[in-house]
């Protein structure tokens, strides 16, 4: 009898599908967490000391909040890899399912024994997905690499310039998030594909390939017009106000028209520097400049409302905190309540046919006893 790949009972797309989740982390973790929202049976393996990941943010117990939010829907499994009894109890999971994720530098899946070759041979159609750093190929495969590091070699941190004129990191793993998700992009095509062939295939999916692609237009201004690359439509951007602070977008030239006339400053479009986007760009330190002097003069609220009413593309800067307990997300349905035993209520972003209403993230191992004794039955 087959382990049930339908433990959860789901009627999701990726429902009949198991993944074995020996990824750590965040990015392989979130792309395990989105397989399950979606369906699948994902079984994470953690090494006996836990997953790193668990001491990332607030601790609760052996959870942490990125924890709670990247291990949520999995059932969680403890083996030491280095002990032959285990690693023997991974092989079995393996013949037995669709996906296999890690995330473990190039070279060491392979010392482990759980690299993509050994385990094709105990499942010849398994998809296979490596998380990295840099990819497991060129000189710096095996440097050592994390979210920030990611932003700052791919170019996103030079590029995230606040308003003291400085780079910044985004604070915020924006890094390892994207790339979870194009993880489960490769891992949909991989299944896809799969359906045609029913061969096994692997996956390298890294941290800095996937900052890149989030940079795709950037990227491409950079290799045909050089490093000198102009301001996006300016002067769109964040602004200081009276209180707090403002973020305008122009996507048209109609729209910096109704800006200057929402501000009284018919200066900014009757001087020739002014006349278009490219002009503007050349001239964006002093134009930004003039339109700061006007917005500090009022609060971020009051420009809200009335370069909202003038056709303007703009938002107050609001923190999770004012997203949480805005209307929009109260009444809108885009959040949904979750409670976690033992630690509190959190919300969810509601997406198109994913499961809400998963199982909170496990505690360290409490599937290993439930889940070998199926897994004996299930090879007997």
């Amino acid at each position: 009898m087959p382990i049930n790949k339908n433990k959860n009972n789901s009627s999701g797309p990726l429902a009949g599908l198991l993944v074995i989740d020996a990824s750590q982390g965040i990015a392989g973790p979130y792309c395990g967490a989105t397989l399950a929202s979606y369906g699948a049976r994902v079984i994470k393996i953690d090494p006996p000391q836990g997953d790193w990941g668990r001491n990332v943010g607030y601790r609760y117990g052996s959870l942490s909040t990125y924890a709670i939010a990247y291990n949520q829907g999995k059932e969680s499994i403890v083996l030491d890899l280095k002990k032959p009894e285990d690693l023997d109890c991974l092989y079995r999971l393996v013949a037995e399912a669709d996906i296999f994720m890690e995330s473990s530098r190039p070279g060491v899946a392979e010392k482990i024994g759980i690299d993509f070759e050994t385990l094709k041979g105990h499942n010849p159609s398994l998809v296979y997905l490596s998380v990295s750093g840099f990819g497991q190929t060129g000189p710096y495969a095996e440097r050592p690499c994390t979210d920030g590091v990611a932003q700052a070699y791919s170019g996103l941190v030079n590029g995230n310039v606040g308003l003291d004129g400085q780079p910044h990191k985004l604070d915020l793993p924006i890094v390892d998030i994207t790339t979870g998700l194009y993880a489960f992009q490769s891992i949909s095509m991989a299944l896809f594909q799969r359906m045609k062939t029913g061969e096994a295939q692997y996956l390298d999916v890294n941290l800095v390939t996937s900052a890149l692609e989030v940079q795709r237009a950037k990227l491409f201004e950079v290799c045909v017009e050089g490093e000198s690359v102009a301001k996006l439509n300016v002067p769109s951007g964040i602004y200081e106000c009276d209180s707090g602070n403002v973020a305008i977008a122009l996507a048209t030239e109609e729209h910096y028209a109704r800006l200057v006339k929402a501000l009284d400053a018919p200066e900014l479009i009757e001087a020739p520097k002014f006349a278009t986007f490219a002009d503007r760009a050349d001239h964006a330190d002093e134009l930004r400049s003039r339109i700061g002097e006007i917005l500090a003069r009022q609060t971020n609220q009051y420009w809200e409302e009335t370069l909202g009413k003038a056709g303007i593309i703009v938002n107050a800067i609001n923190s999770l905190q004012d997203v949480v307990e805005d209307k929009q997300f109260a009444e809108g349905g885009a959040l949904h309540p979750v409670e976690h035993p033992g630690v509190g209520t959190f919300m969810v972003p509601v997406m198109p046919l994913r499961d809400i209403t998963l199982p909170p993230a496990p505690e360290l191992g409490q599937d290993t006893e439930a889940v070998l004794r199926e897994l004996t039955t299930a090879t007997k």
